[in-house]
């Protein structure tokens, strides 16, 4: 596969796209792009992705000092999506379907007493 293949792939997403294709694309995109990391270095990946989630998450609450002088060039939507995409990297590379393993964490789930 290259570029210009992954970018149809990309095209042929939607709203109504199953979990299982996301997986494919990010997948086919960790291959077209050359990303083949160990896990750790998808940890540490996933964790700066998280830090950034977390400094985007700090610019909507208006309590919370930032650096107003500061640009900041991203957003909260695309750090989100870069956490999904390390998360579902991860799956890739542990052969994780997330569907079955979210399905075997509620069943844990639902056995335990919430308060």
């Amino acid at each position: 596969m290259d570029n210009e293949e992954l970018k149809k792939e990309l095209d042929n997403l939607s709203k109504k796209s199953t979990v299982e294709e996301l997986q494919k694309y990010i997948k086919d995109m960790i291959e077209v792009r050359k990303f083949r990391t160990s896990l750790l270095e998808r940890m540490c990946l996933l964790t700066e992705e998280i830090g950034e989630l977390a400094k985007e998450v700090r610019k909507t609450d208006n309590n919370l000092l930032i650096d107003e002088n500061k640009e900041y060039s991203s957003s909260l939507e695309n750090e989100i999506t870069d956490v999904f995409i390390c998360l579902m990297g991860m799956c890739e590379m542990l052969d994780i379907d997330i569907v079955q393993a979210l399905k075997n964490k509620e069943e844990i789930n639902f056995k335990r007493e919430w308060k």
